[in-house]
């Protein structure tokens, strides 16, 4: 082809490609690059405690996210308290009326893996601490002891004496020194877990009946029921730091890790008193009267608010924590005594122990979005996977 022809070839060929491209609007085609979309966060499972008047128990295991029912495993007999390992993958519930304590895996399917752990006779158990290490500990309150149960084989590897009628147990930062609160002869009893000995025995109020870590485990707030206090041990010198007046037989507290605050219900005096606990001893804040007979609270992990479980009312108080005010009061079940909240601070769960009955709060309107039935008589306690 002559260089003339070429020429013109190009000529026709440039004018074509510009007739058809009048008009239209240039888009550049982009390849999109795979992002990693990181891993999935699964929702995260409440498990409710139900009773049964003391028969056979059931763990009924709830989406938190979509209020579903997802499981139920049977346990023993008159389960009343139960307890997550670290990780959040098995559960061990204390079951008071046939001296057991159930374990089970919230990965698999419901029922097929609940393992029974034989505490001596007499236990009446009513407590369980799941720890970071490898034991579990038990408060027997039937036999002023602690069983140590082992994570791996299931087994109780000792008994350790305590004092009388022990009720709840706390531990310190890596768990090398538990704390039992013993109801009956007002002392908490320090356990040294490497030996399980007695490293000493602190008299504290009237009637413990709660104890609970600062989320460092530098400190252990033990709640006396009947002297209306709460005693303050430092983890470190094991000493009683302090002594705090709060109100009419308090029964619970909750450490809010987000405001370092310690919450604490006081059933006899329809009020709860927050405590300002990033100082030693902890100096009260407020005391906010709420509904008939709190036994339980817990708090938004945002900061903003805490949710009372009122027994006596049939309601939860929302409290502002911004001013420690009443915000509203929910209607619920009938005897609302275990509430507890969602890592993302979207729900609040309750057991209703007299309506047979679980509620779900939405907390962006603070509106009961569901009312689930207890897989059997009885709901006394909820916890929520960790």
């Amino acid at each position: 082809m002559s260089l003339r022809r070429r020429a013109a070839l190009a000529a026709t060929i440039l004018g074509l490609l510009l007739w058809s491209g009048c008009g239209d609007v240039f888009r550049p085609v982009a390849s999109p690059i795979p992002q990693n979309p990181g891993d999935p966060q699964p929702s995260k499972e409440a498990v409710v405690i139900n009773n049964n008047n003391g028969g056979t128990g059931t763990a009924q295991r709830i989406n938190s996210a979509g209020d579903t029912v997802t499981a139920v495993n049977p346990v023993g007999k008159g389960p009343v308290h139960g307890a997550w390992l670290a990780g959040g993958v098995q559960i061990y519930t204390a079951n008071q009326a046939d001296d057991t304590v159930s374990v089970f895996t919230v990965v698999t399917t419901a029922g097929d893996d609940t393992t029974t752990v034989v505490l001596p006779p007499g236990a009446a158990p009513g407590f369980v601490l799941g720890t970071t290490g490898v034991t579990t500990y038990v408060a027997n309150s039937g036999l002023s002891s602690i069983s140590a149960i082992d994570n791996g084989l299931n087994v109780v590897t000792r008994v350790v004496p305590v004092g009388r009628n022990p009720s709840s147990i706390a531990a310190n930062a890596d768990a090398s020194k538990i704390y039992v609160a013993n109801r009956t002869d007002g002392t908490v009893s320090v356990v040294q877990t490497r030996d399980f000995s007695i490293k000493t025995t602190l008299p504290v109020g009237s009637s413990p009946a709660w104890a609970v870590s600062s989320t460092d485990g530098n400190v252990v707030y033990v709640v006396n029921q009947g002297s209306g206090t709460v005693s303050v041990i430092d983890t470190t010198t094991d000493i009683v730091v302090g002594t705090v007046p709060v109100g009419t037989s308090p029964t619970f507290a909750l450490f809010d890790k987000s405001l370092k605050r310690l919450y604490v219900t006081n059933r006899g005096s329809n009020s709860v008193t927050i405590l300002k606990a990033d100082v030693t001893p902890p100096v009260v804040l407020a005391n906010v009267p709420v509904g008939s007979a709190p036994v339980s609270v817990t708090a938004l992990a945002d900061g903003s608010r805490a949710y009372v479980a009122n027994s006596g009312s049939n309601t939860v108080s929302v409290i502002n924590a911004l001013n420690n005010t009443i915000l509203r009061t929910i209607t619920v079940g009938n005897a609302p005594v275990s509430i507890v909240s969602t890592p993302d601070a979207s729900k609040v769960i309750v057991a209703n122990r007299d309506s047979n009955t679980i509620s779900d709060i939405r907390t962006s309107d603070d509106t009961v979005v569901a009312t689930i039935p207890s897989s059997s008589p009885r709901p006394v306690w909820v916890t929520l996977q960790p």
